[in-house]
């Protein structure tokens, strides 16, 4: 089995969500077998950020969703976009 790297762009509610406070909620709430690789603070427009959020984790069934279903529930986000799934 290998491992996985999956990319997400997660866009705020509001201009003045504290990103930091989102940044480490992630950390939290991900599920068990997931590893931040990287978070970032990038620019989007008019003093909207957003992160962007590496992952990595084994190819298993069903993580990937399990991954994806704990970003939308942070309270804060909007949306959360897949950007990438590699196999690393």
């Amino acid at each position: 089995m290998g491992k996985v790297a999956a990319v997400y762009n997660l866009m705020p509610d509001d201009i003045n969500i504290p990103m930091e406070e989102i940044a480490h909620t992630i950390t939290k709430v991900i599920p068990g077998g997931v590893e931040v690789a990287k978070i970032e603070v990038k620019p989007v427009a008019f003093g909207l950020k957003m992160l962007t959020a590496t992952f990595v984790m084994n190819d298993a069934e069903g993580i990937v969703d399990k991954l994806e279903t704990a970003l939308h529930e942070i309270k804060g986000i909007q949306s959360v976009e897949a950007v990438s799934l590699t196999l690393i």
